[in-house]
């Protein structure tokens, strides 16, 4: 209501659930395309819907906020990295335990909003809109967190090493 010309993309994280996000849509009288359907978005549409895999990074670089879903239920929340690292202020639910320290990273560093449900989401993204200093800031802060902490992975295994020595080719 707020931001009439807004478009909402919503990206189901499995195949099965894309048709029931599209009779969501339909059920709620909202304007929508999905990416399969192959025609381009109108000005009176208000919702995309990505119902296609390996694509997300692509929608993640053509929004201006992030919520990350799977986190305001106790599904265990999605990948906070992937929308900061392009710079994206990101917001996502309490429910984040399947990257629990990551997501405490992010909310510590203040690199993410954590709302507790769709009235705080929806009051943060009118927030992040009207306030685009502190958007940029949250993502300037997330892309930071992620630069960090690039090469983990690397640093982990050197820390396994001296536990696995040898064995490893065993």
């Amino acid at each position: 209501e707020q931001y009439p010309d807004l478009l909402l993309v919503l990206v189901p994280r499995h195949p099965d659930r894309f048709e029931d996000v599209r009779s969501l849509a339909k059920r709620r009288g909202f304007s929508f395309v999905s990416r399969t359907e192959g025609r381009p978005t109108q000005a009176a549409t208000q919702v995309f819907i990505g119902d296609t895999m390996g694509e997300l990074p692509l929608f993640y670089a053509a929004s201006d906020v992030a919520f990350v879903g799977g986190s305001l239920v106790p599904i265990g929340g999605h990948n906070l990295l992937e929308p900061a690292a392009l710079g994206l202020p990101v917001i996502t639910g309490p429910e984040v335990f399947n990257a629990q320290e990551i997501a405490d990273m992010f909310v510590d560093l203040g690199a993410c909003r954590m709302v507790h449900d769709s009235s705080e989401l929806a009051a943060t993204v009118s927030e992040l809109f009207a306030d685009t200093a502190a958007a940029k800031e949250i993502g300037s802060q997330g892309r930071e967190v992620v630069r960090r902490n690039r090469g983990a992975l690397g640093r982990l295994l050197g820390l396994l090493e001296p536990l696995i020595g040898n064995n490893a080719s065993q």
